[in-house]
Formats: C-alpha cells, structure tokens, sequence
C-alpha cells in the first residue's frame, strides 16, 4: 500500500546539507515549544508571570520631573541644587528644586512623599527603621563663625559665645543645629538668652552687614553667595575655631577643614590668617521608590561636580562616598559603590545604560531556567508521542480483537471506519527526534491489521445495505 506521509523538503535534490541540519534542529526546537505550551501551560503561565513581573519591577522609562528639597534660598546647598539641575537638564529631566527652612524640613518632605530627594547633613537626622535611604555623600559643608569689631583670635570661646549678639539661625535648620550644640559645649545658656537671635540666612546676613548684630553662625560651601556678601565688608571676619579638635571628638560625623590663607580671595589676602573649621558632611536622601536610572544620574551628577573642582576642601576618593550613618544605602547606590556606575553610562543614555545593565540580569536569570529546560523539553515531548501511540496501540489491538470476532457485513463496515480514524491519528503526529523506531513498528502493525481487513472486504461487494 503506498504511503500517505508526504515527501519531506530534505528528501529534495539540490538541498544544501548544512541548511537540511539547521532547518531540521530549529523545527524540532519550535515543536518542542509547541507541546509545552499546549501540555504544561501551568509551568508556562508562571514563567510568563515572572517574566511580566521582571519587567515591570525594571520600569524602563524614568520620570520627566524630579523634585529635590535644597535648604533656604540663596544657601549653599540650594545653590549646589542649581548645578544638579543644569545636570540634570542635560538629559532631558526636569529638577524642580524645592526651597526650604532646612535639613529637617527636607526630610520631613521626603518621608511624606512631597519631594523625590532630599539633601541633609550628617548627624542631623536620625531615622533608623524609616524607608528614607541614603545615596552618598555630597559635599562638606563648613561651619563659619562670622563676627565684626577687632580680631578675637586671643579671646578665649566660651567668652566670646557669652559676650555678643549672635543669630544662630532659624529652628529646622542646619546651622541652628551646629550652633547649638557648639554653644552647648562651651555651657551657653540656650533658653532666654538674649544674646542668641533667630533669623534667617538672608536675615543674618544682612543683620550683620547693617550692624544689628555682632556676629552669626552658617553652614555653608566656601563659594555659597553669602559668603561673598559677607567678605565684601571688610570689618566682618571668620573666628578661627580653636576648639575644632575637641568638636570633632564630641560630634564623630564632624571633620577637621582648614581654611588657607587667601583662601577665598588671595587678591585681598582673605582671611588674612589660616583658619581652623569644622565641616558636616552635606549628604543626599532618597527612597527605594525612586527610579534606579534617576539615582545613577544623582550620583553621576556628584561625581562630575565634584571632579570639576566646584568643592573648595577634598576629600580622598572624592565624592560620592558611602558613609556610616543611620541611614541604610539605597540598592542602587550599594551597588554603585560595589560594582561602579553602568559599564555604558559614557556611551548611551543614562537610562538606557542603566536599563541594558538591569535587562542583563534578568536575561542571565532566564537563561538559567532555560538552558535546564532546554534538556528536559525534548525528552518530555518524546515521552508524550511515545504515550499517544501506546494509546494508539491499544486502540488497534482492541480493533483487531473485534475484527476475529466479526461475523456480519456491518460490522467490518465499522472496524473499517475505525481503523481509517486511527490512522488519521496517526498521520497528524509531530514525530520528534528518537521516535522514528517506535513509530515504525506501530506502522508495521498498522498495515498488519489493514491486509486482514482487505483480505475480508469481498463480504462488502456482496453486502447490500437495508433501504430506509
């Protein structure tokens, strides 16, 4: 009997072998894909699931709008949110840089969802527990000691604190913190004191420079805009902290800084001495709610101003640095200061750079669950068709038992349509790789059970079928 199975495109002369091994390998692979969706959709379903699951987790597209919480207008570090937000706007993000009363305001914005980033100072903020998390730090910022009148370097400090008229700023900022706790140190008398007046940056500044009062505390960066308006009086000068070794001691998230001479202005010799200072260390806050790629721009941005020489005192390694606080890194930042920023960030985009970096986990993750199931596939697939023509085995056996019992017309009319419904079965079978033995033996039986029905088909011809 002729076979029914159509000539195969290999079975063509002409075929290039390499192609005939490919196509067959690729066919077979996508068969294999095939039967496992159609037989094992509940292991499909959930793969597919962790790979939806993965790709929103990655959030490709970063927001257009970021807002950072700086500190007072015209501060320091509302003039370091300005250079984050000429970064920023480089790559097609809006910084909105929101001014506030200072570093606790700016956490208390942050941790109510009012603002993306904050910056803070160290040893300022104590949120063990919280979702805030730190990126890095940013800058050190000084802690000045503005006062008029004659030099008071011989002028003992606790004398000095007790004896004049001093703004230490407003309640929420970063200079009303440090200046509390010096004057702590030195036994001033906080509550009621007279002497110790609550006014803003710009208020204090313009205080001093008009004489209403004779000295006021900042924390500031050395090229913050008032400092400037302060120098340009020249009765007003820096008090050199004497007393910076033992402030360090007292407050350990302090560092020792010393102001050159001709430091700020080496035209008009200022200051005219070399001045001890101690700097907090300005950090920037976030939370692992904010997009990976934006918080690799953060840390690009004070990486780059920091290599452009905007930070008057160094540190070694520069900034951002990982510092011991209170305060856990975020995972990106934990992986920045572990693994550096992304291979690509020089050459593409910063989110697409960050993006190809995240994609490549997860394609190395997929990869491990592929590669198993790439050997497990095709001996599944094999195990299946070796099942359904077992089945069909059984079925043709059951078929020839009927046909030794067959008495009637009728009934080989049956066993007929029966047989010629397996074989239909047959024929639709995907046979993979390594069933062509067993599928062969089944043909043989098969053809074995159509001879014996030919050899009973003469009973047909005379078999006349009742009229309706």
């Amino acid at each position: 009997m002729p076979s029914r199975f159509k000539p195969s495109f290999q079975d063509k002369p002409g075929m290039n072998p390499r192609l005939i091994s490919n196509t067959v390998y690729l066919r077979e692979k996508f068969r294999d894909l095939v039967h496992l969706v159609h037989f094992h959709w509940p292991l499909v379903l959930s793969v597919m699931t962790g790979i939806f699951a993965a790709v929103y987790t990655l959030d490709p597209l970063p927001p257009h709008r970021v807002r950072l919480a700086t500190g007072q207008a015209g501060s320091s570090l509302d003039t370091l949110g300005q250079k984050f937000k000429v970064h920023f706007a480089r790559h097609g993000i809006t910084l909105d840089l929101v001014n506030t009363n200072g570093a606790f305001e700016n956490v208390e914005l942050l941790r109510t969802g009012k603002v993306d980033a904050a910056f803070s100072l160290g040893g300022m903020i104590n949120e063990e527990g919280s979702a805030l998390r730190l990126l890095g730090a940013v800058e050190y910022q000084p802690i000045w000691v503005f006062y008029r009148g004659l030099n008071a370097d011989d002028v003992f400090p606790g004398d000095f604190f007790k004896s004049r008229t001093l703004s230490i700023n407003i309640p929420g900022s970063s200079t009303r913190s440090m200046s509390e706790k010096i004057l702590a140190l030195h036994g001033v008398q906080m509550e009621g004191n007279p002497h110790l007046i609550e006014l803003n940056t710009s208020e204090s500044v313009a205080a001093l420079r008009e004489k209403r009062i004779d000295g006021m505390f900042l924390v500031a960066a050395v090229d913050a805009p008032n400092i400037r308006h302060l120098l340009e009086d020249p009765d007003i000068q820096i008090l050199d902290l004497v007393y910076a070794e033992t402030y360090r001691t007292r407050m350990r998230f302090l560092e020792i800084v010393t102001l050159p001479r001709g430091g700020l202005d080496a035209a008009r010799d200022l200051p005219p001495r070399p001045r001890r200072m101690v700097a907090a260390t300005a950090s920037l806050l976030t939370t692992n709610a904010m997009h990976g790629s934006v918080q690799h721009l953060f840390l690009d941005a004070i990486q780059r101003i920091d290599q452009e020489g905007h930070s008057f005192f160094k540190r070694t390694g520069g900034f951002p640095a990982r510092i011991e606080g209170d305060l856990p890194l975020s995972h990106v930042a934990e992986r920045h200061y572990t693994r550096g920023p992304p291979l690509l960030g020089d050459h593409l985009p910063f989110w697409l750079a960050d993006l190809l970096v995240q994609v490549g986990v997860v394609t190395f993750g997929l990869a491990a669950i592929a590669y198993p199931l790439s050997k497990v596939l095709p001996r599944s697939r094999i195990m299946a068709a070796k099942e359904k023509m077992d089945d069909l085995y059984d079925e043709l056996r059951n078929l020839d038992r009927d046909l030794r019992k067959q008495r009637t017309p009728q009934e080989l009319t049956q066993i007929l349509a029966r047989w010629e419904s397996l074989e239909r079965d047959l024929q639709k079978m995907r046979l993979p790789s390594g069933t062509q033995a067993y599928h062969g033996q089944l043909r043989i039986a098969f053809n074995a059970v159509r001879e014996k029905i030919s050899k009973r088909q003469p009973q047909l011809q005379l078999y006349r079928p009742p009229s309706a």
